[in-house]
């Protein structure tokens, strides 16, 4: 047991100025061996922090949850809200961490884990340690490609725990990818639960969970989605009206389909067409 804490690295990075507002980057990074009474707590602070557990144990409180965090295990904190994390007293852990910040980090926790528990277990040969080699390596170095270099050991990271969070994504299951396929064929069609299931032949709930385990997403938001964007295709390759569009992909009325296009592209379609096309609003 380490009888005090031990800073092992220490990296701090100041990225170019109004370079988080447009890319992710690395402010902090380190490891550290904790002492049994290691412990920190915020109420909020820039950024996100993520631990990754080498040896030992610990916890974090975040989000309202207590997360146990053992070895091997990744945990990551919603630094916009009060958080603590703790060393375990009687087996202190010994940790990798960095924090990022961007525009709107908590946006990418939140597409990883949803609202579910923001941890990451690594199998055995899927350690993220490599890459936190890499990104110590390039925080020593700092030289004048530094920011770029740091966005895109964020992006590699994030792959690194969508593998951790679902394995098998790339190798969808059976009923799993013929729901997909039958939804992606008949886009226009009301795909309700019981209308899924006898595709997937399995229960509605079970479906569910297979959406959420594989593709992070419900049924629902994934067909809004692949709705959306074949309208979007719809919209620049004739000149259809966009009513008929709405119904061609599957939404009740052509109300229902501007609001959802407004809510995920931030534009009307009409108004969204106009400008790809680069037509002229009409005075």
């Amino acid at each position: 047991m380490h009888k005090r804490t031990s800073v092992i690295e220490s990296f701090h990075y100041v990225p170019a100025p109004a370079w988080t507002r447009a890319a992710f980057s690395v402010l902090r990074a380190g490891k550290v061996a904790a002492g049994p009474d290691y412990r920190i707590e915020r109420a909020v602070y820039p950024g996100q922090d993520i631990i990754y557990c080498l040896a030992g144990a610990g916890y974090v409180e975040t989000l309202g949850q207590r997360i146990d965090v053992g070895a091997g295990q990744l945990v990551w904190m919603a630094n916009e809200a009060p958080h603590v994390h703790s060393a375990d007293p009687r087996d202190p852990w010994t940790v990798l961490w960095f924090r990022l910040d961007g525009p709107e980090p908590a946006i990418l926790r939140r597409k990883l884990f949803g609202e579910g528990t923001p941890r990451a277990t690594f199998a055995e040969g899927t350690t993220p340690v490599p890459w936190f080699e890499r990104l110590f390596a390039a925080l020593r170095r700092r030289d004048a490609s530094l920011d770029l270099r740091l966005s895109q050991l964020v992006a590699e990271f994030l792959l690194l725990i969508d593998r951790a969070l679902a394995p098998d994504s790339d190798d969808l299951p059976k009923p799993l990818a013929s729901g997909i396929e039958a939804m992606r064929g008949a886009l226009g069609f009301a795909w309700t639960a019981s209308a899924l299931s006898a595709v997937t032949g399995l229960g509605p709930s079970q479906t569910r969970r297979m959406f959420q385990r594989y593709l992070r997403t419900s049924p629902h938001q994934w067909l809004m989605r692949e709705r959306l964007m074949h309208a979007q295709s719809l919209l620049v390759q004739d000149d259809q009206p966009i009513a008929e569009i709405a119904e061609t992909c599957g939404f009740c009325d052509v109300y229902h389909f501007g609001r959802e296009f407004r809510r995920s592209v931030g534009i009307s379609p009409s108004a969204w067409r106009r400008s790809e096309l680069g037509v002229a609003s009409k005075r």
